[in-house]
């Protein structure tokens, strides 16, 4: 009795395998998720997973605890904590977190946002200008304050620039000069006038 032997090498079942593997990671739909190689239908938001579905039940789901949230279709089995606006970093609470959104925060007066790409995370207080320095811009919840140096010829405290004290225009002489950051300081009373009376 003669017995064929036919080899046929492993790679040949790779391509078929993959293919198998693939399918099975694409079969759950937007609305489903995967869990053990099942896939189960999501919570709605403001819902986590209780239990997981399983071959003869659904997913069943419980609603968010207080402080918790999920605002998107999921299949968490616990839901997100809702973020806390902290005045250490220069935050108070403008919305509520409810059970389908976030926190939201906005900067304390005379604070500013540094996280703009998201819901503001983390303020910082706003730049106090310097003395010889003007407030330019004055800043927003969005954007700091922006300084600038006063002009020659004036100086300022850091809010507004305030033109020297001419002192000759009240009949004074300038006993100090002004810098930037201080007056020019006049000398007290009318200055001396001495008249000359010529000789007869």
């Amino acid at each position: 009795m003669y017995i064929s032997y036919t080899f046929i090498h492993p790679s040949t079942f790779l391509p078929l395998l993959v293919i198998k593997i693939v399918f099975c990671m694409a079969t759950c739909n937007n609305a489903e998720y995967e869990i053990n190689g099942q896939c189960c239908p999501m919570c709605d938001p403001g819902k986590q997973v209780k239990n997981h579905c399983d071959e003869y039940t659904s997913t069943t789901c419980d609603s968010c605890p207080a402080l918790t949230f999920t605002n998107v279709p999921n299949g968490f089995t616990k839901c997100l904590p809702c973020f806390v606006c902290d005045s250490s970093n220069g935050l108070r609470e403008k919305q509520a977190c409810t059970s389908i959104s976030d926190t939201v925060c906005e900067p304390l007066p005379g604070y500013y946002c540094v996280d703009l790409l998201s819901n503001c995370k983390k303020a910082m207080k706003h730049s106090t200008c310097s003395p010889g320095q003007y407030i330019n811009q004055t800043g927003t919840e969005f954007s700091d304050t922006v300084c600038d140096i006063c002009p020659d010829g004036s100086y300022s405290d850091g809010t507004f620039c305030i033109l020297h004290t001419k002192c000759e225009s009240l009949g004074k002489t300038t006993v100090k000069a002004g810098t930037e950051i201080s007056d020019v300081e006049c000398s007290k009373g009318t200055p001396y006038l001495q008249i000359l009376i010529p000789s007869i």
